[in-house]
């Protein structure tokens, strides 16, 4: 039988042989290419999310925001001839195991600052290695209050050491200029007087393991003359703006002191900074260290992104155009 409509049934068969064909894998390249930018843009932003460092021993932190809700402890070592000890700091809220300030803290030895709860705590000193089933030393109790700073200092004469809890005031300095205090801990020097050179008295017969209050002074380079009955020195110290000290005067060698100078806090909300150690305590969150751009992931996801996205756009140019292609009559 003769077909009425030959051109019409003949359309029909090209669509569907035309439809029929598997699809160029070329045709999919470029959505392939587009699809691999996008990952490598999303990579991009992954990168530059910023980076948070641990609270690890030798690195000073500083917390992102100072809570009002907690307190913060830290402990020194100012003890001559004590040797290593370790520095423990348990709740008193029955908690059954207790925060570790430091393993192994030596004469002049700062932890970083620890943010703990509000409340009553137990700090111990015992010799380095001991564990706690081994009676401490030295033993105090006290109290910690929300929004304070304490530092937790072994103080005194190797004959009479003692714990003491000294009040951190983290107050902000004026603009454009720094605060200090001065702790006796240099055997050498019963009484010491500390003299910034067409400065401040920093220090005026301070008696060992006395601390000073905090004097204002302009930031810059300030020769300091330290002065005692059986010793003395002159050393040069530079002060920051906005930045609080604590000037720790030690002995050193075996007949002078010297200054070591202890970052209490920084910039202008004072938060507190880390010291020459940080503790390692389970029970408390480290203060976190302030954020750093992983550099290096944004120059990778960069790149990635542009040969991606050139890639892309050469395909798009190249890509086939397809023909319907219609049958004859």
């Amino acid at each position: 039988m003769t077909d009425p409509h030959p051109a019409t049934h003949s359309r029909r068969r090209a669509d569907r042989t035309h439809r029929s064909r598997p699809a160029d894998p070329r045709l999919r390249r470029p959505r392939r290419l587009l699809a691999a930018a996008s990952l490598a843009v999303a990579l991009l932003a992954l990168a530059t999310v910023p980076a948070v460092a641990g609270g690890r021993a030798g690195a000073p932190t500083a917390p992102a925001v100072q809570a009002p809700g907690a307190a913060w402890i830290r402990a020194g070592h100012f003890v001559p001839g004590f040797g290593a000890g370790r520095i423990d700091l348990t709740p008193g809220s029955g908690a059954s195991t207790g925060i570790v300030m430091s393993p192994d803290a030596t004469y002049g030895d700062v932890t970083g600052y620890q943010k703990v709860a509000p409340g009553p705590y137990t700090v111990t000193l015992r010799l380095a290695g001991q564990g706690t089933d081994t009676a401490p030393l030295l033993e105090r109790t006290f109290t910690l209050t929300a929004g304070s700073a304490s530092t937790v200092a072994a103080i005194g004469t190797l004959s009479a050491p003692r714990l003491s809890v000294l009040t951190d005031d983290l107050t902000p300095p004026p603009a454009g200029d720094a605060r200090v205090r001065v702790l006796a801990a240099a055997s050498r020097t019963p009484t010491l007087t500390v003299q910034a050179q067409n400065g401040p008295t920093l220090a005026s017969g301070a008696v060992l393991g006395q601390v000073t209050s905090y004097t204002t002074v302009p930031r810059g380079a300030w020769p300091l003359a330290l002065s005692g009955a059986s010793a003395s020195a002159s050393q040069t110290v530079s002060l920051a703006a906005g930045t609080v000290y604590t000037a720790v005067v030690l002995d050193t060698g075996s007949t002078s002191v010297a200054v070591k100078l202890v970052t209490d806090a920084v910039g202008s909300s004072a938060l507190p900074v880390g010291g020459a150690r940080t503790g390692e305590g389970g029970l408390v969150d480290p203060a976190p260290a302030a954020p750093a751009v992983n550099r290096a992931g944004v120059a990778l996801a960069l790149a990635g992104a542009g040969a991606a996205l050139a890639l892309a756009a050469s395909a798009a140019r190249r890509r086939p155009v397809r023909v319907r292609v219609r049958a004859r009559r």
